[in-house]
């Protein structure tokens, strides 16, 4: 075959679907939330949720924040049910539904390179403040022009930021994730770390995390991008 940077058919679709995602990173030993998957609102049993509400709604297999809105977080169980329909009618697949993490802000992990992989700078990520919702992820689904209203939750202490790292190498290696990838996590009230998702697709844009990363480290953009390529170079053998 054509050799490829970047992580194989395999690991992007395990990594595609969040609930096998979260699976596997649970049997890694990394802190993954419950989840219940469901293809019709009926499927809802309110005895056996994921968890207290407020719940999040997300589709099952999509990227680059496909779904997700304010009303991705839902109260009460008409709500729920009203999401889960949205979400199967929309993108004709599972729903999942977790619980909401909230109290400690929302965090990413860039981890680049193989034998070993490493784990680098954590960034903090602004949360939406009325929602609580990763204000990332609601501005990409091209709702720029709103006036969100934003903050940071929660502190990186050197000891979070340790765990973070660990816990997304954790991630990227059970997932077979190979050259780079970016990770994501929420923080609850009693400083828990909880993984959301990896992403082995990850933008390089300027000004998105891998160009913040760079800049973090005192690194030229383009030379640390060129180094992050040349190690897959090295694994490919070309």
């Amino acid at each position: 075959g054509v050799p490829c940077l970047g992580s194989d058919a395999l690991s992007l679709s395990l990594t595609l679907d969040k609930a096998y995602t979260s699976d596997l990173a649970r049997v890694a030993g990394v802190n993954a939330l419950t989840y219940r998957s469901y293809r019709r609102a009926d499927d809802v049993d309110e005895s056996d949720l994921p968890g207290d509400f407020p719940l999040f709604v997300k589709p099952r297999r999509e990227g680059s924040s496909m779904g997700l809105s304010p009303a991705s977080k839902v109260g009460n169980a008409s709500e729920l049910r009203s999401q889960v329909e949205h979400i199967a009618a929309t993108y004709e697949q599972d729903a999942l539904v977790e619980p909401f993490v909230e109290g400690g802000g929302e965090f990413t992990v860039a981890v680049v390179g193989n034998d070993p992989p490493e784990a680098l700078p954590v960034l903090q990520r602004a949360v939406e403040a009325e929602t609580r919702i990763g204000l990332h992820a609601l501005e990409h689904r091209g709702a720029l022009e709103r006036d969100w209203t934003h903050e940071l939750g929660g502190t990186l202490a050197p000891a979070l930021e340790d765990e973070l790292q660990e816990q997304a190498v954790c991630v990227y290696e059970k997932l077979r994730c190979k050259d780079f990838a970016r990770a994501d996590f929420r923080i609850d009230d009693d400083g828990t770390p909880w993984f959301l998702e990896i992403n082995p697709l990850p933008t390089f844009k300027p000004g998105d995390t891998f160009a913040i990363v760079a800049e973090l480290m005192n690194r030229e953009y383009e030379d640390f991008l060129a180094g992050v390529l040349q190690n897959g170079f090295e694994r490919l053998g070309v």
